[in-house]
């Protein structure tokens, strides 16, 4: 198997993470495949040859959560061109609730047969797979200036929650996009698919969660007020709902126990 890395349009760097091409070979199989991360979300195109050596487009799936681990089996016949995008990406171009895309695969031909007819066309001419992949870039292209409102309204607010989840950064964050709570509360909803306190509350679990596997802290109540937390109660409640453990009992697993 050939497998190599392309960087996606530089309007599209935001979104996308990259594109993979999985060329295959005599014996090709699926664990000889490159290291990634389960889980992202992705666009899959897979094309396979006749035995007269045309090209046929087979497969043009989004992928919400973790792709199948057959999807990846191919032969000497078979590419296939894989487009990861960074969280919440593929909701908000292609307009597609989280919900939507996560329950199951979503064919391309179901969202939106016009596009998805014209794409394949332009695959089919594609002479080479880098022709491939620009064909898609521009169709990505395409879906973000078409989407790019909520694109950038979803990528502005997840960033400036996950850097800063303090209670008032959701207030703060409305009145900068100038939107009001209800649009903003069913925006955020549907392309991340939790309510934004709801995210700003696994934001801030996640810094806090850090800096206990870090040990940067001298006690528990450190982690608490640099974390936003009422007090200490409130930071261990919060860890056991995220964990169903302590803290304590988390450092007792396999770190050095600190003092209350």
């Amino acid at each position: 198997m050939k497998h190599e890395y392309q960087n996606p349009h530089q309007s599209l760097s935001k979104f996308v993470r990259t594109f993979l091409i999985l060329e295959g070979f005599p014996q090709s199989d699926a664990d000889d495949l490159p290291i990634f991360t389960n889980g992202m979300t992705a666009l899959i195109s897979r094309i396979e040859k006749d035995k007269n050596g045309n090209e046929h487009l087979v497969q043009l799936t989004l992928f919400g959560k973790s792709i199948p681990y057959d999807t990846w089996a191919i032969n000497e016949n078979t590419t296939i061109i894989a487009c990861f995008f960074k969280p919440f990406a593929l909701s908000t171009l292609f307009n597609l609730s989280v919900s939507e895309v996560v329950k199951t695969p979503v064919d391309l031909c179901n969202w939106n047969a016009h596009k998805t007819n014209a794409i394949k066309i332009q695959l089919f001419y594609a002479g080479t797979t880098l022709q491939k992949v620009e064909a898609l870039n521009n169709l990505l292209i395409r879906q973000f200036q078409e989407n790019k409102n909520q694109c950038e309204i979803i990528q502005y607010a997840t960033d400036r929650i996950l850097c800063n989840p303090d209670t008032e950064i959701l207030s703060c964050i409305q009145e900068e996009l100038n939107l009001n709570e209800r649009t903003f509360q069913r925006m955020f909803k549907k392309y991340v698919g939790v309510t934004p306190n709801e995210y700003r509350q696994i934001c801030r679990f996640q810094l806090s969660f850090a800096q206990l596997k870090a040990q940067r802290f001298d006690t528990l109540t450190d982690i608490a007020y640099d974390n936003g937390f009422a007090d200490q109660s409130h930071f261990i409640r919060t860890f056991r709902e995220f964990t169903q453990i302590t803290p304590n009992n988390y450092l007792k697993s396999g770190l050095k126990v600190i003092k209350q």
